[in-house]
């Protein structure tokens, strides 16, 4: 059975603005970051640029809007993979022992997600801002931090998955036939019971995703996640609003990067439905 019409639009819509994202630097746009004043608050012409019309400070909206976008996918996907990473073992180990090994683990995971998550974030930032000096000598600063910390704050719904897999796995004929000829409980695991949870994983990872992305949009909202003169859509939402006043018509300051982020969620929570509905059984 192959695609449904509207999954083939998701990934044709996700595949080019990934595409787009990614070569934005080579294609001829003008600058994202370049502040010509002279051009501010142009209104999209549609036909000719600037496309989506200029912001405050004269920036093309359109290139600024495609280098969010790759900030936005970047933070997506390795939060993701983050989350992935960390809460899929910590719950196939879950499933799979039980007993108190379960018990330990998972009220491990209950303490965590009492937890704020922008507490997190803020102590992630501060120990950053703490030490900023030594990080930035092995290569990690702000960018790298956040996607650690936005995907520390989604690895325990996959957890949770993860484990509710494990349990149903740990109890199947293949695993009692293992466990009979004298296989391992390491080998048991690397062999039968990560390769079964990879449907679910990958499902997983396509429903964590838009979470991530507008958890990222959220931060940067605020001023807590990417920072000026980085771009993402969280940043633009937020200039936007910024930038809004009841004697000037500029509602695509504030349009754009909503609908851009508002589409890119629906496309990935259509895709990952579909997903699920066609490898978890």
């Amino acid at each position: 059975m192959g695609l449904s019409k509207g999954q083939k639009l998701a990934v044709g819509f996700l595949a080019t603005l990934a595409i787009a994202a990614w070569i934005t630097p080579w294609l001829p746009l003008p600058s994202a970051y370049e502040i010509p004043l002279e051009n501010s608050l142009q209104e999209p012409q549609w036909s000719h640029s600037p496309v989506l019309g200029t912001d405050a400070k004269g920036r093309d909206l359109f290139a600024r809007t495609l280098a969010g976008a790759r900030i936005s996918l970047l933070v997506g996907l390795l939060g993701s993979a983050v989350a992935l990473f960390i809460g899929l073992p910590f719950g196939a180990l879950a499933g799979f022992f039980g007993g108190k090994v379960d018990r330990f683990l998972m009220r491990t995971a209950d303490f965590l997600e009492s937890i704020p998550l922008t507490m997190v974030v803020l102590f992630f930032l501060s120990f950053l801002g703490e030490y900023k000096s030594e990080l930035a000598s092995i290569g990690i600063g702000r960018l790298q931090v956040f996607y650690l910390a936005i995907g520390l704050l989604f690895w325990l719904p996959t957890a949770r998955v993860a484990r509710a897999e494990a349990l149903q796995l740990r109890k199947s004929l293949f695993v009692d036939s293992a466990f009979s000829v004298g296989a391992s409980k390491r080998r048991i695991i690397l062999s039968h019971i990560f390769p079964n949870l990879l449907p679910s994983a990958m499902v997983m990872l396509t429903l964590t995703l838009p979470r991530v992305i507008l958890m990222e949009a959220f931060l940067s909202f605020l001023g807590l996640g990417v920072e000026p003169p980085g771009v993402s859509w969280g940043i633009l939402a937020s200039e936007g609003m910024a930038a809004l006043n009841p004697l000037v018509d500029s509602w695509w300051l504030l349009g754009v990067p909503a609908f851009a982020l508002g589409a890119t969620l629906l496309a990935l929570n259509h895709l990952g439905d579909g997903l699920r509905d066609r490898l978890v059984r």
